[in-house]
Parts: structure tokens; sequence; C-alpha cells
């Protein structure tokens, strides 16, 4: 009886320290996070470092040529509120400034700088 005491005390023991073992090691564990696993390398300036300026003129969507779903995918404009940018579009002949945006009903100040940076103008066609 004694011996089942002490085999099992053992055996708590061993169970304790591969815990603390795998806690300790999950703890520390760093994952590789380099910012090149995540940036395409198209997207790479020539010194290795993230280039914003590719993203930003293939991603800004152009006021006076942009479909109902593309301004659909602007932060903060619904189907609503791109259809209206499209009316206003119409009726005026087209955007000659993005700041023209604030003219539409809907669009505040807010608004207005959360999309401003997505956004440009081109000539009317």
């Amino acid at each position: 009886m004694e011996e089942e005491k002490r085999q099992t005390r053992v055996l708590i023991a061993i169970a304790l320290v591969f815990c603390a073992l795998l806690i300790g090691y999950n703890a520390f564990y760093v994952p590789d996070a380099s910012l090149e696993s995540f940036v395409e390398t198209d997207q790479l300036s020539g010194n290795g470092e993230y280039s914003m300026e590719a993203e930003e003129s293939s991603e800004k969507i152009h006021l006076n040529t942009a479909s109902l779903e593309d301004l659909d995918t602007l932060q903060g404009i619904g189907p609503a509120l791109a259809q209206r940018i499209i009316d206003y579009r119409e009726e005026y002949g087209g955007f000659s400034r993005v700041e023209e945006l604030k003219e539409v009903k809907g669009i505040g100040e807010v608004l207005f700088e959360q999309i401003r940076d997505s956004v440009t103008v081109e000539p009317a066609e």
C-alpha cells in the first residue's frame, strides 16, 4: 500500500513537471511574424520597406466612374448612400473635387474624413 502511494506521488510529480514545461514553452514561444510573410513581394519597395503607394493607388475608387458595388465597399457607405452618390454624379455632371462628396445628403464631415483617402476624382466621361 505504501508503495502504491509513493508511485502515485511520483507520477503526479512527473505530470506536474511536464505541464510546467508545456506552459513555459507556450508562454515564451514567439512565432516568426516578419512583415515579409504578410506582404506580397510586389508591394515591397526596393529597399525592403513596405510601400503604401502601391496599395493606395490600386484601392482608390474613382467617384466619376465607380459602380454602386464599388462605392458600397467604402467604409460607412451602404447601398442607399452609394446610390445617392451616383444620383449626385448624374445630376451635376460628375465630381470635380473629392470635397464635393460632402454635398451628398448623408455624408457629413466625419464620414468624409473616413473615406477621403479611399476615393479620387477622374474627369467625367
